[in-house]
């Protein structure tokens, strides 16, 4: 018997547990009853003590009045009703008001939660949407918002008048949001930009915001904290997937522009198979990998790249349609453009969706119809031209035969200390140069026999590149002297993706970096070092010591944040970062047959156009001009001084 009363309270309190958590209405319900049976028992019991609660349907609304309402108390004579209104009044103090403020708080509180995890669904048009949270993300937002002149080309193009940008991330809260408003680029627009939970790859979670309505959308990879069996190009491609099949449930729906970032180079034709619309896809691994080659056969190219690359700093590339100077010489447009440098053009072969550049153009090419210029300027603002300048009188070609670009003779010793996903691709861009031979020592503590498995392309016999594996850690100065730093010509230090954080990876790298200045300190010849960092932030702290640095984060955004504004510049970024074709280097004023002296920028250009290259800037002696010393785009006409310590930087091509 006892156990069948057990059985049976515990199906009552197991009926109302199941009652209680379906919601706030079910919660009203089970209350509302509640306060009729208080009222019901109150009445009844409250009859039997005459007028004016003779009858039952009087008694329970006296009730009723005194469960909702404890004002009435005072009204009551005698001791038998005094104490039932006593008693319903305090049940109404637990019942009718304490659990209707409970309810209603609790149901509040989840709704506010619920609004602030970004749950609800976006309904938006041409918006920008960047699909995941990384450490590039809060950056690709702050060069969208800094890119005003980009912006109101990209808005024109897609007839909006308001920039709306939209981020999927995994995780939504107080923290996200703050790291949007400190970043100083974002500040207090940080309230324009919504944000919605879900993952990339889960098609309702697209659907949450509005995905295929966008006009444009940015997919960065995920750096750190990545799991093993599902690394970022997986989901990069699941969601390229996920696009395509949220189109297919709306035939003839128009495919959104979608910018995604691969990190393995061979996973690129996948992404390309994976999405039916327009796609632009940036090799990270690869641009990374190209970026500190380029920097290691021409030391200082990394801060002429971040000034190309950024939206925000000093000056910009622009790839826009001139329809009115059509016909005209590029030697021609060059002087008209008194506030910019042109660099060459951008076509589409007919027929075909791909984007050709051709960069640095002998001076008599004519600007045809289909092409369009790259132009490198401070804002969109300076994309103006001189009518006067301009000349349709044709240009003789050049008979003059350029100057070469210098190939070192000798091997060239690199340092490579630490190890990540770019470092393969840095060898073998290494091996794509085929007039240099490099002999590269690798120091790091990843095993030899990983090692050995992400370099199997090359298995192949190399005669450029000789590969020297040394299993060490950087971070202690024994090993740190064994390597014999002060004899390379060049020192790269990588950000470890052995690290959880990315502040975790550039601690190490500082470290490291600062035991190795103690060493090249007492090196005969120093070499140039080049440090890979994570974290924005962490540049500062290394300022004062003579090394190159690139931020992996910021690189990929501008390029992401950037080829989404413009499709155009992913071609012309390959072309400028790829071996062969249109390459940045730097040149002495010398073999222009410039002396030291006062000469104008404008004069500079010519004398360019006559050995068939583009001047870009100068790059003025560092110790002579501590800050400012990259000139890119300077002012045409005013007169500079040169030393012979300056460079000029340009744009040349390779055979």
């Amino acid at each position: 018997m006892r156990f069948t009363k057990l059985r049976i309270r515990q199906k009552i309190l197991f009926t109302l547990e199941r009652q209680l958590v379906k919601g706030a209405h079910y919660q009203l319900l089970l209350v509302a009853a509640l306060i009729g049976i208080l009222s019901l028992v109150g009445g009844l019991l409250v009859m039997p003590s005459g007028p004016p609660t003779s009858r039952l349907g009087e008694s329970v609304w006296w009730a009723f009045l005194r469960l909702s309402d404890p004002g009435y108390l005072g009204d009551d004579q005698g001791g038998w009703r005094r104490l039932i209104s006593t008693l319903i009044t305090v049940a109404g103090y637990v019942v009718f008001l304490g659990s209707l403020v409970a309810i209603i708080t609790t149901w509040m509180n989840r709704k506010i939660r619920d609004l602030e995890q970004g749950l609800t669904h976006v309904t938006a048009n041409n918006h920008l949407l960047i699909l995941g949270w990384s450490n590039r993300t809060i950056h690709i937002a702050a060069e969208i918002f800094q890119s005003v002149g980009r912006i109101k080309r990209f808005l024109l193009r897609f007839g909006t008048s308001k920039l709306q940008v939209i981020i999927l991330s995994e995780e939504v809260g107080p923290f996200q949001m703050q790291e949007l408003k400190d970043h100083p680029m974002i500040g207090s627009r940080a309230s324009e930009i919504v944000l919605r939970t879900g993952s990339a790859i889960d098609r309702e979670h697209l659907r949450r915001v509005d995905s295929l309505n966008a006009s444009a959308i940015i997919v960065p990879s995920l750096a750190y904290g990545r799991r093993e069996l599902i690394n970022p190009d997986i989901e990069t491609i699941k969601c390229l997937l996920s696009l395509n099949a949220e189109a297919s449930r709306y035939p003839g729906h128009k495919l959104p522009y979608v910018v995604a970032e691969i990190q393995d180079e061979f996973k690129v034709a996948a992404a390309y198979r994976s999405y039916s619309g327009p796609l632009e896809v940036v090799g990270s691994n690869t641009i990374l990998s190209r970026l500190m080659a380029q920097n290691i056969r021409h030391p200082g190219l990394s801060e002429v790249y971040n000034e190309i690359l950024s939206q925000i700093v000093n000056n910009n590339l622009f790839c826009q349609q001139f329809p009115e100077l059509v016909g005209f010489t590029i030697g021609s447009l060059k002087k008209a453009f008194t506030k910019a440098v042109i660099l060459g053009v951008v076509r589409n072969p007919k027929g075909e969706s791909t984007r050709v550049p051709d960069l640095n153009l002998p001076e008599n090419h004519l600007l045809a119809s289909e092409e369009r210029l790259v132009v490198l300027a401070k804002s969109s603002a300076d994309l103006v031209w001189n009518s006067d300048l301009l000349s349709r009188e044709p240009i003789d070609s050049l008979t003059q035969t350029p100057l070469p670009v210098e190939e070192p003779a000798e091997t060239i010793r690199v340092l490579i200390l630490g190890w990540n996903e770019h470092v393969p691709s840095l060898i073998k861009e290494l091996c794509s140069y085929e007039e240099e031979s490099y002999f590269v020592r690798l120091v790091a503590l990843r095993p030899l026999n990983e090692r050995e498995k992400e370099l199997q392309f090359l298995n192949e016999p190399q005669k450029r590149v000789t590969l020297e594996h040394v299993i060490a850690d950087y971070i202690r100065e024994s090993e740190i002297l064994r390597t014999e730093a002060g004899s390379f010509d060049h020192i790269v230090m990588v950000s470890s993706d052995r690290m959880e954080e990315e502040e975790e990876a550039d601690a190490r790298t500082m470290v490291g970096y600062v035991l190795l200045e103690e060493v090249l300190d007492k090196a005969p010849k120093r070499p140039s070092v080049l440090l890979e960092l994570a974290d924005p932030s962490n540049e500062s702290l290394i300022r004062r010591f003579q090394a190159e640095v690139i931020i992996s984060p910021m690189v990929l955004s501008h390029l992401l944040a950037g080829i989404a504004l413009q499709r155009d510049l992913n071609s012309i970024y390959n072309e400028l970062f790829t071996v062969g074709g249109a390459e940045i280097i730097f040149r002495e004023p010398a073999a222009y047959g410039i002396s030291p002296g006062e000469i104008s920028f404008q004069e500079i250009e010519s004398l360019a156009a006559v050995h068939g290259e583009t001047v870009l800037g100068l790059a003025l002696d560092p110790l002579l001009h501590r800050t400012n010393s990259l000139l890119l785009n300077p002012e045409k006409k005013q007169k500079r001084p040169l030393t012979e310590n300056d460079r000029l930087v340009v744009l040349t091509t390779v055979y």
